[in-house]
């Protein structure tokens, strides 16, 4: 039995975003609940880590996007939403620039992924 390691990437990284959204939304109305925050930040660690069992083994000859590349920004926001709070102790105007790019640079990892799935899908095709 294999895992469908596109799939399971999907899921958790749109149900992220979804979870993304709402703590957004949550924070514009001055609200906040910390464990959805954690789950935010744990289904971000697993997708990130699913992203990278996926496209790092792939050939380096597939077309499109380079699979360490959406892995690369995937991490990177992930350290930004985290590291926000730290930041916010010292500077609102940073954390929520650092929440912004953190939201920015998440959503453009995730669309590179779906562009690198494209390419290897074609690959893949012949």
């Amino acid at each position: 039995m294999s895992i469908d390691l596109a799939g399971v990437s999907l899921v958790v990284l749109v149900a992220n975003l979804a979870l993304g959204v709402a703590i957004g939304v949550m924070y514009l109305m001055r609200t906040r609940r910390k464990a959805l925050v954690t789950a935010h930040l744990v289904l971000a660690l697993a997708g990130t880590a699913v992203v990278g069992l996926l496209v790092l083994p792939a050939p380096a000859a597939t077309p499109g996007p380079k699979g360490v590349l959406p892995v690369l920004m995937l991490a990177v926001a992930t350290a930004a939403g985290w590291l926000a709070k730290r930041v916010a102790r010292r500077s609102r105007g940073g954390a929520e620039a650092m929440l912004a790019g953190h939201a920015l640079l998440g959503i453009a990892g995730f669309l590179v992924l779906l562009a690198w799935m494209r390419s290897a899908q074609e690959v893949a095709a012949g």
